[in-house]
């Protein structure tokens, strides 16, 4: 693919001082074995770290022609960050990878895109894995829950360009915005479609993971401006002593006790799969 051309796909990297874990990322966007992509990193503010990390890997996409292009700019969070990236892109779909979360494999976009362009679907989403407290595990895909809940990792989704512009995130959602444009595109009638490819492995280090009690309350919030249904009031005390519960479990306890709590939940759930880990995940 020449540079010149217009890429199918736009994989953008939004960070601030992310450290050594953007190379994982980007290790695993360039593995790719599907030229028709561009990468964009947006960075909030670039450091010396970033800067070098980001040098090392400038050859290695011009040499196969990939457009690589880095922009540094203040923002408003991750969300202005986002949208700032999709202005630009040149892409038909785009994908959200946080630095320090990956692509599943070398062959995940030439297992999505490789057999169709999807021309009636709006979002494109897929299986990803979750790596927490020492564990690889399946993420709880249910697009049928999303009145209730995140129904997949927005970094296993593939979402029009043309929709993105028409409609960024909300940035007065400092946690779920996300969420938010989700329900915006599935109230509105747009068409999601299930790819059935493990697209990523992600991290549960985001605010979304660590601020339990925040988190909870910013989704009760945004089902409201959707119209749907919360708890009452006297379930909804009971789930707010439950998030403060779990909230400081997360703030206080030991590692030990946080991963065998973990690993608890996850075998009543089923979570647990077996999984090939790609190199530059472990």
């Amino acid at each position: 693919m020449k540079e010149t051309s217009r890429p199918n796909v736009s994989i953008i990297t939004v960070c601030l001082h992310p450290g050594k874990e953007l190379a994982k990322t980007i290790e695993s966007v360039i593995a790719q074995d599907y030229d028709d992509f561009e990468y964009i990193i947006q960075d909030g503010g670039m450091d010396k770290t970033t800067s070098s990390i980001i040098d090392k890997y400038r050859k290695r996409f011009r040499d196969r022609g990939i457009s690589f292009r880095v922009f540094s700019e203040p923002d408003e969070g991750i969300y202005d960050g986002m949208n700032r990236a999709v202005t630009h892109t040149n892409g038909t779909w785009i994908n959200f990878m946080n630095a320090g979360d990956c692509f599943y494999s070398a062959s995940v976009l030439s297992s999505i895109f490789g057999r169709s362009n999807y021309p009636n679907a709006a979002i494109l989403y897929g299986d990803a894995v979750e790596y927490e407290y020492g564990n690889y595990h399946m993420f709880r895909k249910s697009f049928s829950s999303i009145e209730s809940r995140m129904p997949f990792s927005h970094q296993s989704a593939f979402v029009n360009r043309e929709l993105m512009s028409r409609y960024p995130f909300k940035t007065d959602y400092r946690i779920g915005a996300d969420y938010d444009w989700l329900l915006s595109m599935h109230k509105k009638g747009f068409f999601f479609r299930d790819t059935g490819v493990i697209t990523c492995i992600i991290t549960k280090n985001g605010v979304s993971s660590l601020k339990l009690y925040d988190t909870y309350m910013e989704t009760l919030k945004i089902r409201n401006a959707h119209g749907i249904s919360g708890p009452t009031a006297a379930e909804l005390i009971v789930k707010k002593r439950e998030m403060r519960i779990k909230q400081f479990v997360m703030d206080h306890f030991p590692m030990f006790i946080k991963k065998l709590i973990r690993r608890f939940q996850l075998k009543l759930r089923g979570q647990y799969a077996d999984l090939t880990i790609p190199p530059w995940a472990k």
